[in-house]
């Protein structure tokens, strides 16, 4: 009689005791080894489920207990969990009878216990203290770069520092809470804190960081967000324009100043010629500190900047007059066998202060007269005005897209249809233009070639 309980227990057809849980194998049939779905005594649809180990026939992988039940005429299943002794996760036979108890109280109810069982599971996750929350929204954010719905690349590690200080204010202040016990007036403290110190543009971002921690914590949906809607009570941050020259004089002084070759400077005077690239092509400023040397194609005469660094989260084409090209000629005979185009002293980025230094040591004040971001303004200004034999010289939008401005209807539809070579051979003129009136503003006696750019190439 021993023998053959032994027996049943080696290969139980139903789940009595425990015993028999740690005795249940997969099913042999047909010459293969496949899952077994053996019953619990007590029925109500419980039975454990074995799976085969591929790397030891006969032996159990897993075995998980679920529950078979009709949730409105329809055939579900209910996971309860793995088989184990009730720690760690797991259930024993005990354990699995009052979860399935627990499923058919639900079912009287009129609750399906699959989907009481996942909002259990968001409700725990809610609980967690914000710190969590923030940790997980930066691991995140430091792996992918999104720009209009698109992940374009990794964040780059200066981003991703910056990020990880404005993230540690918020924890340092609320990262032992939970989502729902940080309440409004704490936030506005915090926020006011930074007010004081007139830090506003730091004020603004950490609060947009906590706005968008919270919106991730949001797994139930109720919208509660202490950062958001504060701007009634906070002092208004009002942006000032970067400022760039536009008048003709103006303009001329301050070419005249930067095309001067600096003596005293070091490193073959890489900065000198960095800015007056920067003139020649108007890109972002922190486009020209990371330039990379494979950005540039000599045969075609343009340089792409690659949607990774873009604002647009697009690519950048600028097409390089003879004017840039020279400048790049020379400075490829200082960093031509290094990755970033004007690197200094080690091959690295210059860092985003160094134009705006050299532009202050030439005599012009960055924060009232002309920055480095300015040529932009001058370029925009001075090209959407320009007018040859009396008629507008260039097209909105071919100025526009040079710019890689996008916000308007026309010229992103222009950008969305052709792609980064929208408009180049228009574009192209007008950057040569560009470069033929910079040289003019250096030698008035320089005669201009006229280039009409009103045509769409």
């Amino acid at each position: 009689m021993a023998r053959k309980n032994a027996g049943a227990c080696a290969d139980p057809k139903q789940i009595r005791t425990d015993v028999d849980c740690r005795a249940a194998q997969p099913r042999f049939d047909n010459g293969a080894w496949s899952p077994a779905k053996i019953s619990d005594v007590t029925g109500g649809g419980l039975y454990l489920f074995v799976t085969p180990d591929e790397n030891r026939p006969g032996k159990a992988v897993s075995k998980l207990w679920r529950m078979a039940y009709r949730f409105y005429g329809r055939q579900k299943t209910y996971s309860i969990g793995p088989y184990g002794n009730g720690k760690d996760g797991t259930f024993s036979l005990a354990d699995a009878r009052r979860e399935r108890d627990k499923a058919k109280d639900l079912l009287k109810d009129g609750k399906d216990p699959s989907t009481e069982k996942q909002l259990e599971k968001h409700r725990q996750a809610a609980a967690r203290p914000f710190e969590q929350w923030a940790d997980e929204w930066l691991a995140k954010k430091k792996v992918e770069k999104v720009k209009r719905g698109r992940i374009v690349a990794v964040r780059d590690s200066k981003t991703i520092k910056v990020l990880e200080l404005r993230v540690g204010y918020v924890k340092d202040r609320f990262g032992k809470l939970c989502r729902k016990d940080i309440k409004r007036p704490d936030v506005l403290a915090f926020m006011r804190s930074y007010e004081a110190e007139g830090k506003l543009e730091t004020r603004d971002r950490v609060r947009s960081i906590g706005a968008q921690i919270c919106d991730y914590a949001d797994v139930e949906g109720d919208g509660y967000n202490p950062f958001r809607n504060l701007n009634g009570q906070m002092i208004a941050n009002i942006s000032t324009p970067r400022p760039g020259v536009t008048e003709p004089r103006d303009v001329a002084r301050v070419f005249k100043l930067i095309s001067a070759p600096c003596e005293r400077a070091r490193f073959g005077d890489v900065v000198g010629l960095a800015l007056r690239f920067d003139a020649l092509t108007i890109p972002r400023p922190g486009m020209i500190n990371e330039m990379e040397w494979s950005e540039v194609d000599w045969d075609a005469e343009r340089w792409t900047i690659p949607a990774a660094k873009m604002k647009t989260g697009w690519d950048h084409v600028v097409p390089l007059s003879r004017q840039a090209l020279a400048i790049l000629r020379n400075v490829q005979k200082l960093t031509g066998r290094r990755q970033y185009v004007f690197s200094c002293s080690k091959d690295a980025p210059l860092s985003n202060n160094t134009l705006n230094k050299r532009l202050r040591l030439l005599g012009i004040d960055t924060k009232t007269d002309h920055c480095a971001h300015g040529f932009r303004t001058t370029f925009s200004t001075l090209s959407h005005h320009e007018e040859i034999k009396e008629a507008k010289a260039w097209d909105g939008d071919v100025v526009e897209l040079q710019l890689a401005h996008l916000d308007s209807s026309t010229v992103e539809g222009l950008y969305k249809k052709h792609g980064p070579l929208a408009l180049i051979g228009s574009r192209t003129k007008l950057m040569q233009h560009w470069a033929d009136r910079i040289d003019k503003w250096l030698d008035p006696k320089k005669v201009m070639p006229i280039q009409r750019g009103t045509q769409r190439a």
